[in-house]
């Protein structure tokens, strides 16, 4: 770790020489009062269809609007359609929508827009990663397939009324709708940019995409005639940061007026007097797990699982490693979510328990297994911490850092013992940290799990319509995980902004696609 002074040295050495070519080159910042805020990558693209990273779905929420929106929490909320209705059987779902709804060259947003931008995203000429999104409608395998020029599921019933017919009850789905690939696309922008659709975007959004300066910054202007009302601040800026250091300069010099704290940084930023009263704190909707390999040797055998459980000292490595910023999990549901169960203990840290568990199973000279990582992922510490935890209570853990793709593809084919692992919410909804991870089906692609009574739980979940039942279900689910043990449960992240002082009304929000940065402005009276 460096020193205060070293620290303080090097922020005065890039903050001035920063200073001094603003002034011999740039002269006045022309973007001062822009909203300006760093990330470390530049989005793929900005065309929703082809959404699928945290990076992109923050631009294209700016640009695009969805159906429905997440509010500030898991609520989801009216936005293109003013309202909707769902048919008693949980299959037919009928949106009517806002009439004057318009597109940025404006022109009326339409049912059939809503219909074509769906549509784009099934069809294989797009090459959609999202398409799951939308097969659970009636009639998407056979567009897909090429057999019908239409989805039979999708109807447009007249200008301002759109009907989407599912195959079967699924409860999650008006969160499907809430997701950035799920955004209403302008036909003809699409046609007038053809492949660059993803750099000339044609949306309906509260703000306009100004200028993307690859892998540096984009910028954004306000549209002045958004339904909802045009933002408050005058352009809104993304510069792209990748180093820790430098974006806390920037952001301490005055260059940022938002900053998500780094874990490196955290405790500097949140003892400080200066900064701590412009802090928010907020609990992501995600967790990072160990999965185990649920069909081989050694943690085939879930009493071997559970040993490893209870081997690793989560608390002592968020204190030390993360300084402070995560929860440690009893389970894969966050806190945020209806259905976390907030009964049940962490497995505590027991490395005697675990070693006399690994005796009693056949292992008394220890037991041994590759736990796999991918060589991109920044977790060298915590994954030498995890080793040194399991080898101490007996297991003979080697890391093997990979490329995620080869990773990925041994997961596949059950060659991985164990892998280091994360998993950040696609919609607001428990069943999304259940479904993709346990069920027979796709826990194949990852740790061969498989528990029937676990299946059955799930599909009941994403038929139920009533949220109570819903929740109750998912706390079920957790429980019988929490005995299976088909991961080791590590922790739910927390993340920590910091605004300028000037900046009023900011608010963070729990999903990374609902945030419009439409109520922020700045008070930059005494300054």
């Amino acid at each position: 770790m460096h020193s205060t002074a070293g620290r303080i040295s090097r922020w005065l050495g890039i903050s001035i020489f920063t200073l001094i070519l603003l002034n011999a080159c740039c002269g006045p910042d022309p973007y001062r009062n822009y909203f300006k805020f760093s990330e470390i990558s530049d989005p793929k693209s900005l065309d929703p269809a082809l959404s699928t990273d945290v990076f992109t779905a923050v631009k294209v929420t700016l640009l695009y609007d969805n159906l429905v929106k997440f509010g500030v929490g898991s609520e989801i909320l009216p936005s293109v359609a003013r309202d909707w209705t769902i048919s008693p059987d949980g299959r037919r779902y009928t949106f009517h929508l806002q009439p004057g709804f318009r597109f940025i060259n404006g022109r009326q947003m339409t049912a059939q827009d809503v219909k074509f931008s769906f549509e784009r995203v099934l069809n294989p000429e797009t090459r959609s990663p999202m398409t799951w999104l939308f097969t659970p409608i009636v009639g998407a395998e056979a567009f897909q397939n090429g057999d019908r020029d239409e989805v039979a599921g999708l109807i447009a019933e007249d200008s301002l009324t759109l009907t989407i017919v599912l195959k079967t009850p699924f409860a999650p789905f008006l969160g499907f709708l809430g997701m950035p690939a799920a955004a209403i696309v302008a036909p003809e922008g699409v046609t007038a940019a053809g492949d660059r659709f993803g750099e000339k975007p044609l949306g309906s959004g509260p703000w306009i995409l100004e200028e993307w300066w690859h892998d540096n910054y984009l910028s954004f202007k306000p549209n002045p005639d958004y339904f909802f009302g045009p933002p408050k601040l005058e352009g809104l800026q993304i510069r792209i940061i990748p180093e820790v250091l430098t974006m806390a300069v920037e952001f301490e010099s005055g260059n940022l007026d938002m900053m998500t704290i780094p874990n490196s940084e955290f405790k500097y930023w949140t003892h400080s007097q200066v900064w701590r009263p412009y802090i928010q704190k907020f609990q992501e909707l995600a967790f990072y797990y160990i999965g185990l390999n649920c069909e081989r040797p050694p943690f085939n055998n879930p009493r071997v699982r559970q040993a490893a459980s209870l081997a690793i000292d989560r608390e002592k490595i968020i204190k030390r490693i993360l300084h402070g910023a995560a929860e440690a999990a009893n389970g894969p549901i966050p806190p945020a979510l209806p259905g976390h169960n907030f009964e049940r203990p962490v497995d505590a840290f027991n490395p005697e328990r675990a070693r006399q568990i690994l005796r009693e199973e056949g292992y008394p000279d220890g037991c041994e297994f590759e736990l796999w990582a991918d060589q991109d992922a920044g977790v060298s510490q915590t994954l030498e911490a995890i080793q040194s935890y399991l080898n101490d209570a007996g297991f003979k853990a080697r890391i093997v850092r990979n490329d995620w793709n080869m990773m990925r593809d041994a997961m596949r084919r059950g060659k991985t013992d164990a892998y280091w692992g994360n998993w950040w919410a696609d919609y607001a909804d428990a069943e999304n940290f259940l479904s993709p991870l346990f069920h027979t089906k796709t826990a194949a692609l990852r740790n061969r799990y498989s528990n029937p009574k676990v299946d059955d739980l799930i599909e009941k979940m994403q038929q139920e319509p009533d949220d109570s039942l819903r929740a109750g279900l998912a706390t079920r689910i957790d429980s019988i995980l929490a005995v299976d043990v088909p991961y080791i449960f590590m922790w739910y992240p927390t993340t920590y902004t910091v605004v300028q002082p000037w900046v009023r009304d900011y608010q963070v929000h729990l999903m990374p696609n609902a945030n419009k940065y439409t109520e922020p402005w700045f008070d930059r009276e005494g300054e």
